[in-house]
């Protein structure tokens, strides 16, 4: 008999324009050959919605909690509730802490996990500093914290992550399940024309854009004679806002094929300076072997590969600095080599998905 795993989640996984979307596509469709899986969407079905779900996972049974209108989650709560009540899965895996309301309704002999894609406390402290507006859920330390300690076991997205809650609650709990990368090394051009921004439009990515374009991007563009190429949600009305109209930043908005933005970018940047968890931007970039610029914080659980597999700036004149690699071939050649090294090392499937596989598969 073929192990079960119910997911739980409020997120919309098999679209595409957003890390956390990445994220769980990325892990279902991993495991789904390993595992039977049922999903328990903590949201409305849609019908054309539904077409496409059946298409893309065949093999794996969805369950909404309702349909046409949104519900709030204490209704979500008693339709789990009615849902949950004569079934049985080995394991169930919580996508996001806010849907741990539905923790009493799984048998006791369920194995439970949480995936925290961050750690929230972490992530509003962050906010606070740099006054972005954080529209998640809020709680404290304490009650995060207690939320864990009724899980069998609580994924964390990266390193760090694993080492500030291990402080908390210890480590013989705790896995460290990574984003994987798509490995596929691109061509680095010899003449370096074009940097990419790829983000949703998540409060963090609008506030690293700004922030590039009012404080570094105009000097950069004069000493380099570069385009800035602007991909993703986080160009909804972003243009406009900021009354953007050099020729020199081209927002291109949503694309299908991100291939086709990354085959189109020379240099990457992430300047993203608050959040929490692991930028799942960087490591893509990492994965096709693009040269990136990152801050501090956009390395945040990768940091070994600082200075080697990309660049760090943090400020106006670390930027400068930083983009001077678009005049070196070389240089661009060789971190271009050192990413994706980097990358194959710590961010392929079974290096990301071995902690969890061997929970799976230690079951009896």
């Amino acid at each position: 008999m073929h192990k079960t795993l119910l997911i739980i989640t409020y997120v919309d996984f098999w679209k595409k324009g957003s890390g956390h979307r990445s994220r769980i596509s990325s892990l279902v469709n991993y495991f789904k050959d390993k595992i039977k899986i049922t999903i328990f969407f903590a949201g409305c079905e849609k019908e054309d919605e539904t077409i496409l779900l059946k298409t893309i996972f065949p093999e794996i049974e969805f369950e909404f909690a309702g349909t046409g209108a949104a519900i709030t989650f204490k209704e979500c709560k008693e339709i789990f509730e009615h849902f949950i009540k004569d079934k049985f899965f080995d394991f169930a895996l919580v996508e996001y802490i806010e849907l741990s309301m539905v923790l009493e309704y799984l048998p006791g002999n369920t194995i439970t996990l949480l995936d925290t894609h961050d750690i929230v406390y972490n992530r509003i402290e962050s906010f606070r500093k740099f006054n972005v507006e954080d529209d998640g859920i809020v709680i404290s330390k304490e009650e995060e914290i207690n939320i864990y300690k009724c899980y069998d076991y609580i994924i964390l997205i990266q390193k760090t992550d694993f080492e500030n809650i291990a402080k908390e609650i210890g480590a013989a709990n705790l896995l460290v399940v990574q984003h994987p990368a798509i490995l596929e090394k691109k061509k680095i051009r010899k003449k370096a024309k074009n940097v990419g921004y790829i983000a949703s439009p998540y409060a963090p990515n609008i506030d690293a854009l700004k922030w590039f374009i009012n404080n570094v991007w105009n000097d950069i563009y004069k000493k380099h004679d570069l385009v800035l190429n602007v991909y993703g949600n986080v160009c909804q009305g972003f243009s406009s806002a900021l009354n953007v109209s050099d020729d020199n930043i081209i927002f291109h908005g949503f694309v299908e094929d991100l291939d086709k933005a990354y085959n189109n970018s020379d240099v990457i940047t992430n300047p993203i300076r608050c959040g929490a968890g692991l930028k799942i931007k960087n490591v893509e970039a990492l994965g096709y072997g693009i040269p990136l610029i990152t801050s501090t914080h956009g390395a945040s659980g990768m940091e070994d590969g600082a200075s080697k597999a990309f660049l760090i700036a943090d400020n106006r004149e670390e930027y400068l600095l930083a983009f001077d690699l678009i005049e070196d071939y070389n240089l661009r050649e060789q971190i271009s080599d050192d990413a994706f090294e980097y990358a194959q090392s710590n961010f392929s499937e079974e290096k990301c998905y071995t902690s969890l596989l061997q929970i799976i598969d230690n079951k009896s």
